[in-house]
């Protein structure tokens, strides 16, 4: 289990950690949240079964991190909106290490320099 509260660092290895506060636990969730003047960082996390499908006899597991930040309007900028996600799908008796090895590599796949490309639509 997830503690009461999560870190998440902003702006890079070297940026300012934000302690996110749980704010809600709810069965398979959580949601944690960290509010300044300035903006708002909201992290949820949630755990579901998929039904088996087409001829399926095994359901598959869910797991999804959400990361949201609502950067609060001022006078000269608007409000800004940013969300990313990662969500982990397998079957139940799939080893845990496996699933773990591909997440991180998903991990070590999203550098900045891939994450900007991303944002530039290149596929």
């Amino acid at each position: 289990m997830f503690g009461d509260t999560i870190t998440v660092t902003l702006d890079g290895s070297g940026g300012t950690p934000r302690v996110c506060n749980k704010i809600n636990q709810d069965g398979y969730s959580a949601e944690y949240l960290n509010r300044i003047s300035t903006d708002e960082i909201r992290v949820k996390i949630r755990h579901s079964k998929e039904s088996p499908k087409n001829g399926e006899t095994y359901q598959i597991e869910r797991h999804n991190v959400l990361f949201t930040q609502v950067v609060f309007p001022t006078l000269s900028t608007p409000e800004r909106f940013r969300e990313t996600s990662f969500t982990v799908r397998n079957r139940p008796d799939d080893p845990v290490l496996d699933v773990t090895n591909l997440g991180e590599g998903l991990t070590f796949f999203l550098t900045d320099t891939n994450l900007d490309k991303l944002y530039i639509w290149e596929s």
